[in-house]
């Protein structure tokens, strides 16, 4: 079963401008696998955005001996 969960968070401005964006997604496809991107943007004056992402993945096993 697939799990998304998407988070956004704004700075916004005095005047209602918005200053800085960032945004998660997560997406688990399974309980051992998750799937993370992050992405911000920041633009005040200039402009200036970044992006990362990530995956991991675990696994247990168990022996009867």
């Amino acid at each position: 079963m697939r799990h998304t969960k998407v988070l956004i968070q704004r700075i916004m401005s005095g005047d209602g401008r918005t200053i800085a964006t960032a945004k998660s997604v997560a997406i688990a496809s399974d309980p051992a696998t998750v799937q993370q991107t992050v992405s911000t943007t920041i633009s005040a004056d200039g402009t200036c955005s970044s992006s990362s992402s990530s995956s991991s993945s675990s696994s247990s096993s168990s022996s009867n001996g």
